[in-house]
């Protein structure tokens, strides 16, 4: 069987990989036709309108531009009334109805923002993602998903309260920008939860193994990927994954109960010969 676009992608150091063409060969999972280059021609299109604003270097006059253009000219905002749609987590259908969770819409404002070489980053808030526009004096925090309004230090320590329902530990450290592959794992961690909900065993593990490729140190993945074969009755694929898992991590902290279930899987295999 081939490998995934994507899958092959991240194979390629992280500094490699561009996080538009990334997020575009994911979304392949349901729309195989897709056309990367017309998506990424389309983020082509909203950075050279958002250029013509010519803002300047100041970090408040970007965001306000890049609000403008992305907001209030295309209505990219928050998909409030359908959250738990897989669309939202596909950056064409994104572009395509304006409609997205907040890590799709975040990626969307940083490719634009990217095109331009203005710093900008992704800061994985707890409960929430958000977008920072730097400049050497000062930076601006914007929530995509509620319409791209800019947001303060306070704001971002109530609504931190607010999600946990009482009092959380809050420093500055939080709004440190996130690499590609963190947010890659963001996007693929919300259509995780989507299928797992909804017992849709195939499109979850093919999720899981879009994780496993962007996080090949993290055995968890390859462990959900064992359990979802085995309900499937691909006890063969199970072992596989489970003997991928020991490969990468010889030394995990789940590596003796890895090889607990990998004996019993072989066991039950050669049960069924």
């Amino acid at each position: 069987m081939s490998r995934h676009p994507f899958d092959l992608l991240m194979e390629l150091r992280t500094d490699l990989i561009r996080l538009d063409c990334a997020a575009l060969h994911l979304a392949r999972d349901e729309y195989f036709t897709l056309n990367l280059r017309r998506y990424l021609g389309r983020l082509d299109t909203l950075a050279n309108e958002v250029a013509a604003l010519r803002p300047g270097l100041s970090a408040t006059l970007r965001y306000q531009a890049l609000r403008r253009v992305l907001v209030e000219n295309h209505g990219l905002t928050g998909n409030h009334a359908d959250y738990y749609n897989p669309d939202n987590s596909f950056l064409n259908r994104v572009l395509d109805t304006g409609r997205g969770i907040p890590i799709s819409l975040s990626i969307i404002w940083i490719e634009v923002a990217r095109r331009l070489k203005w710093p900008a980053g992704g800061v994985a808030f707890p409960g929430h993602f958000l977008v920072r526009i730097d400049d050497p004096e000062r930076l601006v925090l914007a929530d995509p998903f509620h319409g791209g309004r800019s947001l303060s230090v306070d704001d971002c320590r109530n609504m931190l309260e607010e999600h946990f329902q009482q009092r959380s530990d809050f420093d500055l450290t939080l709004f440190k920008p996130v690499g590609t592959r963190r947010m890659l794992l963001r996007l693929l961690k919300n259509l995780r939860n989507i299928y797992l909900a909804d017992d849709d065993l195939p499109r979850l593990a093919n999720t899981l193994r879009h994780m496993a490729a962007v996080d090949p140190k993290n055995g968890q993945h390859l462990q959900e990927l064992a359990a979802v074969c085995c309900r499937r009755g691909d006890v063969r694929g199970a072992c596989a994954h489970l003997e991928l898992y020991l490969h990468r991590v010889p030394n995990g902290r789940d590596t003796g109960i890895v090889r607990r279930n990998l004996r019993q899987l072989h066991a039950a295999l050669i049960a069924l010969n």
